[in-house]
């Protein structure tokens, strides 16, 4: 039996297929020990994956209350889901390039992905 040694220090508590990485991931995320106003929103259609910046309004307490809502939109790249001997990788393209990262970690309250100085710590955002 082979087994992948990257497959040992992943802790995928969302199921061993592709489309249970999507749906775990969809959603909105911030960054860990941060105190920053952006949110990170991940979203699948069909095949097609993005992950768009959402940076929050600085706006009066009653300006908040309105339906203009509280995001705007920021930035955006294309995200791809893939399996690869066993390891799943998030692939994030961007207009100067492709990032492609272990995923080290990803349940319904933290999401991981990188190691050393590549890795992002990310919590769902619960707003």
């Amino acid at each position: 039996m082979f087994l992948s040694i990257n497959g040992f220090s992943q802790n995928l508590e969302c199921g061993q297929s592709i489309d249970s990485v999507k749906s775990t991931l969809a959603g909105q995320w911030k960054l860990k020990a941060l105190n920053t106003n952006k949110t990170y929103r991940f979203w699948f259609n069909q095949d097609a994956g993005f992950v768009e910046v959402l940076e929050e309004l600085n706006l009066p307490p009653k300006a908040e209350h309105t339906e203009i809502g509280r995001l705007v939109k920021n930035d955006q790249a294309a995200v791809n889901i893939k399996l690869i001997d066993g390891v799943f990788f998030i692939e994030m393209v961007y207009p100067f390039g492709t990032v492609s990262e272990q995923i080290v970690k990803l349940n319904k309250n933290t999401f991981v992905y990188g190691q050393g100085t590549t890795a992002h710590y990310f919590v769902k955002d619960v707003n």
